[in-house]
Formats: C-alpha cells, sequence, structure tokens
C-alpha cells in the first residue's frame, strides 16, 4: 500500500504498487482486484473493488472504498487496518464490464461509488479520441469520489446530478437523447440501475446496449 486519500467523507482512496517497484500488469477498463480484508473477528474475506486509475497506467492500482456502517464490516475494516506501507497479496485483476467490440459511441452513468470503473472507461475513452459523455449522480457535490478531477479533465463531456442541489439524474431524458446507435453502460446503486433497465425497456432500446455492473 503505497499511498490513502480521502476523496469524500465516506470514501477512500488506496494505491497499491508493486512490493519491488515493478510494472503492474496491463488491464483494461472496467477491471476489479479480489481484495483481502480482516474482519474484526480474525476472519479473512475477500471483496472485490474496481481499479479506478486510468488503466493506462502500470505504476499503480487504485481503488475506492466506500465505508459502510451496517454493511458485512468489510468496508469499515479495510477503511480501519489498511495503512501505507501494508502489503497485500492479490489475484491478478479481473474483469466483468469490459467495453463491447463494436465502435459505437457510448453512453456513460454513474451513480456514488458506482464511478469507480466509469472513470476509467472515460479516461479510455478520452485517450482514443472517441465520443461519449458521462452523467454521474450523487446525494451532494462533496460526496462525489474522483468529480473534481473529471470536471477538470472531461469539461463538457460530463454532466453533475446532485439531487440535494435540485438537479436529480433524469434517467428517462438521458436515455431518450442517445442516439440510437449508443452502447450505455451503467453501475451504481440498485434504484439507478433499476431505473435504467425499465427506461430502457419502455424506449425499445435492445437489451445488448445496456451494459450493467450493480455496487450494493
Amino acid at each position: 500500500m503505497s499511498g490513502i486519500r480521502q476523496l469524500a467523507p465516506r470514501v477512500r482512496a488506496f494505491e497499491l504498487r508493486q512490493y519491488n517497484g515493478g510494472e503492474l500488469p496491463a488491464v483494461e477498463s472496467g477491471s476489479h482486484l479480489r481484495v483481502p480484508v480482516c474482519l474484526p473477528s480474525g476472519e479473512v474475506v475477500d471483496r472485490h473493488y474496481s481499479i479506478a486509475s486510468n488503466p493506462a497506467r502500470r505504476d499503480i492500482y487504485e481503488i475506492a472504498v466506500l465505508r459502510e456502517e451496517h454493511g458485512s464490516g468489510g468496508s469499515a475494516a479495510l477503511h480501519d487496518s489498511y495503512r501505507i506501507g501494508s502489503r497485500l497479496r492479490v489475484d491478478l485483476p479481473g474483469n466483468h464490464f469490459g467495453f463491447h467490440e463494436g465502435g459505437d459511441p457510448p453512453l456513460l452513468i454513474a451513480g456514488g461509488i458506482g464511478i469507480t470503473p466509469i472513470k476509467s472507461m472515460a479516461q479510455t475513452l478520452t485517450a482514443r479520441g472517441v465520443e461519449f459523455q458521462l452523467h454521474y449522480a450523487g446525494r451532494t457535490l462533496v460526496d462525489m469520489p474522483f468529480r473534481d478531477h473529471l470536471e477538470r479533465e472531461l469539461g463538457e463531456r460530463l454532466f453533475v446530478h446532485s439531487s440535494a442541489d435540485g438537479a436529480r439524474m433524469d434517467v428517462a431524458a438521458i436515455l431518450a437523447a442517445a442516439p440510437n446507435d449508443r452502447v450505455i453502460y451503467v453501475c451504481g446503486p440498485p434504484r439507478l440501475i433499476s431505473a435504467v433497465k425499465a427506461t430502457a425497456k419502455k424506449l425499445g432500446i435492445a437489451r445488448e446496449r445496456v451494459r450493467l455492473e450493480l455496487f450494493a
């Protein structure tokens, strides 16, 4: 563990490097790590976290973890026990949320901590010079990890929706305005996933055009 940053009141970023300083295995957007976490009981459990750092980087993997006090205890234990200098043994990254093979322009939608895989997708698309939009929803601006970084990097391609500021994300309007060739990638809490699925079905958007990853 080479770095820890507080991204939001309940979200902390953890930076992982090779212990010998070498390059890490290459990853694609949407990849995740299976990370061991020691619970207060002493039990060691595995948790999966998206790699939020730019996939072009080979020096670090960065994960961002939302602290949940009333969940399984994994995220709180990780926040409490991980320190700079901690050594972890992790498997090679996996990916169940990668880009499709076609060249259609994507529409990216993220809610809360679901921004982590979507951020890496936006950075890959930016490097490729591909047209896209990213719609990012959160309760308040302060609660939205990576928001300030994405505003600087993406400019007008980023649309921020803060419900506390009266700017709740209108999923129906976003999907209705998307061109017919858009492929939609969405990651976030169950409520957002359900809204996208229901709206896509109502609008007649083909199921294969909607790629989902649920963050409970």
